[in-house]
């Protein structure tokens, strides 16, 4: 067995909020083990399924990680050394799923959306992730490598964390918060973008501003579908899987079903928050247009008089006023008289 090592550090997401799905097919899947008690622990990397299999000591608690699920051979034989239903097995490898929960006697199968950041491009991804709790192991398969479980894994490397001295329903309602509690950092980038959105609307708004604004959206439409389901996954596993989760971790769920109930409030919140920037753009372009025309009209009433005095005068006939040699000076002066007596009273009505 080979020493686990990270891919991916996402203590902190970076910029970005495109959500895209991960489609990762072209790497091998990789199988890494962990085994701990209150007093011990292993870890590492191993090469073949067939030691994917129930710890034989009934204390030690399994952690069996894989990163990849389009091997279906390998999802199966792993099913049967647990001995897993075979529709349980279909869900793991099917990987467009809405996230739902399966509470069977002998097991409970959870399956999330695990949003994480890319560290090579920055880009904002969700993966499917299968849970499956047993009564001293968990299986957890992911689409890709990298996750969001170095802080679980940590804790397992600590003697005395609460995680060594729990069962396998501690460790799984650990992976479950984690996931949950990523979605967080989402929003806090979610929030900062709509205040910078916002200050840039209240300055000049630009088409950037509203394509920024609708990509917004579209990413709190996506964080609803992940987020949405997880509040009946938490209260099915506190009502229905009493044999799975032990009396001490029940309250651990309700904590987790706060936070979903937490961020669902705060995206609704986002939500009408950036209809109120979509009306404000819209009102702000159109009252822009609005000034724009008023220019116009103003320019077009207040050249009528110049227009037709010069077509009156323009004629190619004699015109008995220009036998005076004041009749050209006079005209001139009462056509700008007539467009600044115009101005003035457009002026006192305010209309400009």
């Amino acid at each position: 067995m080979r020493k686990y090592k990270s891919d991916d550090n996402i203590d902190e997401i970076s910029p970005g909020l495109s959500i895209h799905r991960s489609s990762d097919n072209t790497h091998p899947p990789r199988i890494y083990i962990f085994d701990y008690t209150e007093a011990k622990f292993t870890e590492g990397q191993v090469e073949s399924v067939d030691e994917c299999k129930p710890p034989t000591d009934k204390s030690t608690i399994r952690w069996i990680n894989v990163d990849g699920i389009h091997n279906h051979d390998m999802i199966s034989k792993i099913g049967e050394s647990f001995g897993l239903h075979p529709l349980t097995v279909e869900d793991i490898f099917t990987h467009d799923q809405q996230p739902k929960v399966e509470a069977l006697p002998e097991n409970a199968l959870v399956i999330m959306r695990m949003i994480r950041t890319k560290q090579q491009d920055n880009t904002v991804v969700s993966e499917q992730v299968s849970l499956l709790l047993g009564h001293n192991y968990v299986l957890s398969f992911q689409e890709e490598a990298g996750d969001v479980f170095d802080p679980v894994r940590r804790r397992i490397r600590d003697p005395g964390s609460r995680i060594r001295k729990s069962g396998a329903d501690y460790l799984a309602y650990s992976l479950m918060d984690l996931i949950v509690d990523n979605y967080f950092v989402l929003l806090n980038e979610i929030s900062e973008r709509i205040e910078k959105s916002q200050e840039q609307l209240i300055v000049e708004p630009t088409a950037e501003t509203l394509r920024v604004i609708y990509d917004l959206k579209r990413a709190m439409a996506e964080m609803r579908r992940y987020t949405w389901p997880v509040r009946e996954i938490a209260l099915r596993l506190e009502r229905e899987s009493p044999q799975m989760f032990k009396k001490g971790t029940l309250p651990y769920l309700r904590d987790l079903y706060d936070h979903v109930i937490q961020i669902t409030d705060h995206l609704e919140i986002y939500r009408e928050w950036l209809g109120s920037m979509l009306d404000i753009y819209l009102s702000s372009v159109t009252n822009r247009l609005n000034e724009v025309i008023k220019v116009l009209t103003v320019i077009s009433t207040v050249a009528i008089p110049p227009t037709v005095i010069g077509s009156w005068y323009g004629m190619n006939l004699l015109v008995p006023e220009f036998q005076s040699e004041f009749t050209y000076p006079i005209v001139i002066i009462l056509t700008l008289s007539m467009m600044i007596a115009m101005l003035t009273f457009f002026r006192r009505k305010r209309w400009i």
